[in-house]
């Protein structure tokens, strides 16, 4: 793969008036990735490239070899809304805090299937989903001593597959701290890997520059995998669970 790819990507950003901190949020990359990637030749791998295709409309064949007819428009854009969380400051005063279920099926197996829609959130991710599926109603207790964070950190994503069997299983609703977004202590975390949202445990390769991240199963019958900081997005880190089995 040569470099005119890096030309498709700044004549496809001027078109549509993006700037690259811009492309890079949109695309659910770290801030300063299209940066790095234009200018000081870092990154530029397949799934993180098929990212920033799909938020500027375009397909990875038309950026990597510029096969493809007229562009598509780029994904809608959609946000929580602030009014939303207006209201879960205001329901301090009854003692219960709201906290959103995401409605992307997180794959602790092969992940879940994304879509068209992306949700943003004010963390600066941005997760493939059409909506929020619920609203969760906590008491403050739990909110402050079991998951110790303001309910505005918080995401809640089902769990499919079985790969983090036995600690997590199938149809469980976890709950992601969305403030900790670097696996150092290791632990488990919900991310995007390129392909879906999955829950697995994160471990940084020890002496890898730049850095690299083994993704873990606890299932025995799935093997670990490594991946660069740069192609995949750490929403955050588990911070608990609700289960019925």
């Amino acid at each position: 793969m040569d470099d005119q790819w890096k030309s498709r990507l700044e004549a496809e950003m001027a078109r549509q008036g993006l700037d690259m901190k811009a492309l890079s949020v949109r695309a659910g990359l770290g801030e300063t990735y299209v940066r790095d990637a234009l200018k000081r030749g870092r990154g530029g791998s397949l799934p993180a490239l098929n990212k920033l295709a799909l938020a500027l409309g375009r397909s990875l064949d038309w950026l990597i070899a510029g096969r493809e007819n007229a562009p598509s428009e780029p994904p809608t854009t959609r946000r929580f809304d602030t009014n939303v969380d207006r209201r879960i400051v205001d329901n301090k005063e009854a003692g219960v805090s709201t906290i959103f279920e995401v409605d992307v099926r997180a794959g602790a197996g092969g992940g879940g299937v994304p879509v068209e829609a992306f949700v943003h959130d004010e963390f600066g991710n941005s997760y493939a989903a059409h909506a929020i599926a619920a609203e969760w109603t906590l008491p403050d207790a739990i909110m402050q001593g079991v998951l110790h964070a303001n309910p505005r950190h918080i995401r809640v994503f089902e769990v499919i597959g079985d790969s983090m069997e036995p600690r997590l299983s199938e149809g469980d609703r976890v709950f992601i701290d969305l403030r900790y977004t670097i696996p150092s202590p290791e632990g488990i975390f919900a991310l995007w890997d390129g392909y879906g949202l999955v829950i697995k445990r994160l471990q940084i390769v020890m002496g890898s520059d730049p850095m690299r991240v083994r993704i873990i199963s606890v299932n025995s019958s799935y093997a670990p995998y490594e991946a660069g900081a740069d192609e995949i997005q750490i929403v955050g880190r588990f911070a608990g669970r609700f289960t019925v089995n």
